[in-house]
């Protein structure tokens, strides 16, 4: 469990505090060397820094205007906007996720310590915890310990786990306080472990305390040479002080001691860049992309790190292929009985601006249509998954104790695994759905220079509009020459925002389209479900008068409903809601539906309860089967009643003829 917890902990590390592992200048490996000032031409909005702002600002204006072709593919567009996004990460030595003149102030070197005693690192690790017990809540302990079940005595390496935990929690809501104690409590608790040592030293780091640090990262890689957290923080150090070749050794290693983890990929990438390898740099990055589907950033690095020996697989715009796909579309409207007004403009009849304006919303539902037959697969496959755990505890119609027991059991595990299942496959159709999208973000981005040409050339159009109201107008020619510059001016403006720009800052957006939870249509397929087996509430009681010898007393279907004592009733019937006092017992019941009931139940001793129920109600003859749920336990029980009295009122009794009880709690 202590593998598990470090490398969590080394991938939250990186996504809590900084975009990547960098350092800030290139070596003699290749590569031009940044001047000190160089960031200042990405500083779009001018605001004394680059960030993530100024990115934005880019995207707004469509990459037009600005005088930057980071992806040397030889235009100037949108695309070189991505590549901001590396050069973001590349250029932030302080991973404040902002770069400006102090990202390249001169920084001491560093080195890794002689092994430090026992005695030095206790020390370290005590002041971490008690430096920061006063920023944490008094019952940090107990809240450490919260999810541990009462009475559950804790071996020694779970404490461990524990507080690790706790430490990894802390660092993914970037709260180094709280992740400094879990990892120093966890150290406490096991001076053997060097994953909990080598967190701590990263939270060390991250304040600047790198000298502390370094002799508890030594320390770490003489508990466990082979640790990849440890390799990893000591290349972010050495990486912040600009050490680019001990960077690249130690974030090396930690992809050779764990090469499953994205985010090492990423950091090795990363100062592989810095040193003039695009090559590597670019194979690192694609390992990231493909080993962590689910995060844009892997993706985004990959594609803008192409080398220009293997250019961005870019499809060709085929406007054959769009106007295909819509004179299907109107032929199926125009089954459905649309008519010619309600139907899609045929390409050939579109604008110039009208046709860049159509293309994604036709890859949208192209690449919509594949979800779809996807979210259905894994939709159909979840249900013979989730319907082969239920066959585990379904009857077997022979004994009806036992069945009743094999449902109860099973209840529980039908819900936590089919609930497991179900958010497992809509994560794994999430990711799929996220990488589709990507795919049409690249396909869109591929037709940007065919966008731009529809702009220049809905510009003439419109420009040429405007002119011919004015060609009667008594104006001299430099006159009307000053006012067809104005009015293809005019008309550019606005063709390039609705013909150009609308398109890249969508194909932008499904570019960096993240991972979520898909939602999965209902399966097509017949299998037993979660809810099926619920009902079986219903139907095991009943089989004891449908079954022979199913039941306990030996009649089985052919005995009669045994007599059970009557409990006297008074209701109160509202149509669909139903008010009953049970004088007996004492027990309020309040209904509401036919055929299903839902209602709860209150007793002055117990109070509220809820019951869930199917059932009868004609002439004053009710027949019913409930479970209800109260004090903790779940109850199944079947009733029968009868009812005598004028208007909404009546009087009456109960029977309770079978009833089974289980322990929730």
């Amino acid at each position: 469990m202590r593998v598990n917890c470090r490398h969590i902990a080394a991938m939250l590390l990186v996504q809590a505090f900084c975009p990547a592992f960098v350092s800030f200048v290139f070596d003699s490996g290749g590569g031009s060397v940044p001047g000190k000032n160089e960031w200042q031409k990405y500083d779009i909005n001018q605001d004394g820094q680059f960030d993530r702002s100024d990115i934005d600002a880019f995207i707004d204006r469509g990459g037009l205007n600005i005088d930057i072709d980071l992806n040397m593919d030889g235009r100037k567009d949108v695309e070189d906007a991505l590549a901001l996004f590396l050069e973001l990460s590349v250029m932030d030595r302080n991973c404040d996720r902002v770069v400006n003149d102090e990202d390249f102030e001169p920084v001491d070197p560093v080195s890794i310590p002689e092994d430090p005693g026992i005695s030095t690192v206790r020390r370290i690790v005590a002041e971490c915890v008690m430096r920061v017990i006063p920023n944490l809540p008094p019952d940090m302990e107990q809240q450490a310990f919260r999810s541990v079940p009462p009475g559950k005595i804790l071996s020694f390496d779970e404490r461990v786990f524990v507080y690790q935990i706790a430490g990894t929690s802390g660092l993914a809501q970037q709260n180094l306080d709280a992740a400094s104690w879990g990892y120093g409590r966890a150290f406490q608790t096991n001076e053997r472990s060097a994953g909990a040592i080598g967190s701590l030293a990263f939270c060390l780091a991250v304040t600047d305390r790198d000298d502390e640090a370094l002799l508890l990262l030594s320390y770490a890689r003489s508990l466990f040479r082979e640790s990849a957290p440890t390799a990893t923080s000591l290349g972010w150090v050495f990486a912040r002080h600009g050490q680019n070749e001990e960077a690249l050794e130690y974030f090396r290693e930690a992809v050779f001691y764990t090469p499953g983890i994205a985010q090492y990929h990423m950091n090795l990438g990363i100062i592989l860049l810095r040193m003039g390898m695009k090559r590597e740099a670019f194979e690192e990055f694609r390992e990231a992309s493909e080993l962590d589907p689910g995060d844009a950033k892997k993706l985004l690095f990959w594609y803008t790190t192409k080398p220009p020996d293997e250019p961005p697989k870019k499809k060709p715009l085929d406007p054959e292929e769009f106007k295909q796909q819509i004179e299907i579309e109107r032929k199926e409207l125009e089954e459905q009985g649309f008519t010619e007004d309600e139907l899609t403009t045929p390409w050939d009849q579109m604008s110039p601006c009208d046709k860049a304006r159509t293309i994604p919303e036709l890859l949208e539902r192209r690449y919509g249509e594949q979800m779809e037959n996807i979210a259905q697969s894994y939709s159909d496959d979840l249900a013979k998954r989730v319907e082969g755990v239920i066959m585990g505890f379904w009857p077997k119609w022979k004994n009806m104790p036992e069945d009743w027991n094999r449902y109860i059991s099973g209840i529980p595990v039908v819900m936590r695994t089919s609930t497991r299942m179900t958010f497992n496959a809509m994560m794994a159709a999430g990711h799929r759905s996220a990488s589709l999208t990507r795919q049409m973000g690249s396909e869109l981005l591929g037709y940007s220079s065919y966008f731009m040409e529809c702009a220049l050339q809905q510009a003439r159009i419109d420009a040429n509009a405007e002119i011919n109201r004015w060609r009667d107008m008594p104006i001299t020619a430099e006159s009307m020459a000053e006012l067809r510059a104005e009015a293809y001016q005019d008309a550019l403006e606005e063709a390039i925002n609705y013909c150009y720009k609308t398109q890249v800052d969508q194909a932008y957006r499904w570019l960096t389209a993240e991972a979520i939870p898909y939602g999965l249509p209902n399966s097509k397929i017949e299998a037993i479900g979660p809810q099926d087996f619920l009902l079986l509430f219903m139907v095991i009681p009943l089989e004891c008068f449908n079954i022979k010898d199913y039941c306990p007393d030996g009649e089985g279907g052919d005995t009669r409903k045994p007599e059970f004592p009557a409990e006297h009733t008074v209701s109160l019937d509202l149509f669909i809601v139903n008010i009953e006092w049970n004088t007996d017992t004492n027990e309020w019941e309040f209904n509401a539906g036919q055929g299903i009931i839902v209602g709860v139940t209150w007793k002055p001793e117990t109070g509220f309860g809820f019951q869930l129920g199917a059932g009868v109600d004609f002439m004053g003859m009710e027949e019913a089967i409930y479970v209800r749920i109260d004090e903790g336990k779940l109850t199944v029980e079947t009733e029968e009643g009868f009812g005598i009295g004028t208007g909404f009122l009546s009087a009456g009794f109960e029977v309770t003829t079978i009833q089974a009880t289980a322990e929730l709690y």
